[in-house]
């Protein structure tokens, strides 16, 4: 009876911490000044805007992820036709950045801190970008750890990013836009 009893307790406690913070897993955001949240960007017409695609598993288990699958679409695409690349060493692409792909490592990476898995650039001509991740059309959001064979995690998409505006559509990880504003993305306005 009594390990029924500590059995329920701890029941209770961990489904109510969880209903509390629902900020728990694996974030991909845009971000255009890794690490400091900054989901977007105000630069000076006719020249580069260039952000990031960040994967955080700092408050996920595991930490070492292979590979991970997205789409990446820009609205309005922009004139200049923008330049997409895996971002980390030993990186292999299979797909096209708007209708899927999927960035496989080259080798096991450790999340220990938000680490960027691509970045994008494209020459800025004035008005307004969303940068969203959607999903990949067959591999829905997936990531792969480093078991042999791999399991499959699913992320969240924290925020998407905003190139010449201050505000970017917000994902669905469960953040409050408000508190996750970030002092350099205060301090970009000013760039």
């Amino acid at each position: 009876m009594k390990r029924t009893a500590i059995a329920v307790l701890l029941l209770l406690l961990t489904s109510s911490m969880a209903l509390a913070n629902p900020i728990i897993g694996e974030w991909f955001y845009v971000d255009f000044d890794p690490p400091n949240y900054s989901h977007w960007i105000m630069p000076q017409p006719y020249t580069m805007a260039t952000g990031y695609l960040v994967l955080n598993l700092e408050v996920a288990w595991p930490y070492e992820m292979s590979a991970v699958s997205f789409a990446v679409d820009i609205v309005p695409w922009p004139a200049s036709e923008p330049i997409f690349q895996a971002y980390q060493p030993l990186s292999i692409t299979q797909g096209d950045w708007r209708e899927g792909i999927t960035v496989s490592f080259g080798e096991c990476v450790e999340f220990l801190q938000p680490v960027p898995v691509a970045s994008f650039s494209f020459l800025y001509m004035g008005g307004t970008h969303d940068v969203l991740i959607v999903d990949h059309p067959e591999y829905p959001r997936w990531l792969l750890d480093c078991s042999e064979p791999p399991e499959i995690s699913i992320y969240c998409v924290l925020s998407h990013g905003s190139v010449g505006k201050m505000n970017p559509q917000w994902g669905d990880c469960g953040v409050d836009a408000v508190e996750n504003a970030s002092w350099s993305s205060i301090k970009a306005l000013y760039h």
